[in-house]
């Protein structure tokens, strides 16, 4: 809209201020009680319509297509943090893809808009019609709890990708537990991202260790789904924690971190967050 709803609130009460002072000099006072009624009418119309039209603007909207930034760590030639923007479905070529999972490491439901639904649908096997037949990485991941109901808060578990190997190139699925729930409550961003990315990196790099080949991690914005977060708080944890783990670990084989925005408003958010953070020297797109 080029100003703000406080912006013009603030302009139109200018304006009515100045069309009151130049109406009480020209006109009698009858007339200036209706022409100011008149303005009021106007006013309260045009805040309506710029109400809708910012309720419009901020809604999420996926970008319409996936795009990538990378940017330098500074001092360190061998790392990057990044940023993909778009749905995890359409993300091809990355490594590893992180599930912002619940402590008690139960994958949400195919029909659900997470995550977590996300890589449960794709990473299975599908019939003709796409109906899932076979349920790799959930039933994975319940093999690799090992009978526990819960775990900490910040753990990560790992498992194959299921179908998302050969649809996608992704090699590992890392399990974090990124929230916690409460009954008739929903679920909330834990505590410690910064403890989530840790885990989650030194797991990979791990594997890395063994002899895998994973280079790049795709990350959500851990917690954010449920709209109980500071997305530019939870934004600016991730990368910070990332240069972190970098920084503590210069030969870490991982070259890549991305943070997954979904829509526009976490594109923003990352993007800044990219740009600002003194660690890094700026995105470059591809």
């Amino acid at each position: 809209m080029g100003f703000g709803l406080g912006g013009a609130a603030g302009f139109a009460a200018f304006f009515m201020l100045a069309a009151y002072a130049w109406l009480a000099k020209t006109r009698p006072y009858d007339e200036t009680v209706g022409a100011l009624k008149a303005a009021a009418k106007e006013n309260a119309r045009l805040r309506k319509s710029l109400d809708i039209a910012l309720a419009t603007h901020d809604a999420p909207v996926a970008p319409a297509r996936s795009t990538r930034y990378e940017t330098p760590i500074k001092g360190d030639r061998r790392h990057q943090l990044g940023m993909i923007t778009g749905n995890l479905a359409n993300v091809l070529g990355v490594d590893v893809w992180v599930n912002p999972e619940n402590t008690r490491m139960e994958m949400s439901r195919i029909t659900e808009p997470t995550i977590s639904a996300t890589i449960r649908y794709h990473g299975g096997a599908r019939d003709v019609g796409g109906h899932l037949v076979a349920d790799r990485i959930a039933l994975e991941l319940t093999e690799r709890m090992a009978g526990q109901t819960h775990v900490a808060a910040g753990q990560v578990l790992t498992t194959g990708p299921g179908e998302l190997r050969e649809s996608h190139g992704v090699k590992r699925i890392v399990h974090v537990a990124a929230v916690e729930g409460e009954p008739a409550s929903g679920f909330r961003q834990v505590m410690d991202l910064n403890r989530c990315v840790r885990n989650l990196l030194s797991e990979v790099d791990r594997l890395n260790e063994t002899g895998e080949e994973l280079r790049s991690v795709v990350l959500p914005l851990l917690g954010t789904g449920g709209g109980n977060s500071d997305l530019g708080r939870t934004a600016e944890e991730l990368a910070s924690a990332a240069v972190g783990y970098f920084q503590a670990h210069p030969a870490s084989r991982i070259r890549t971190v991305y943070l997954l925005a979904y829509t526009d408003a976490q594109a923003e958010v990352c993007r800044s967050v990219l740009t600002v953070l003194p660690e890094l020297n700026g995105p470059t797109g591809k």
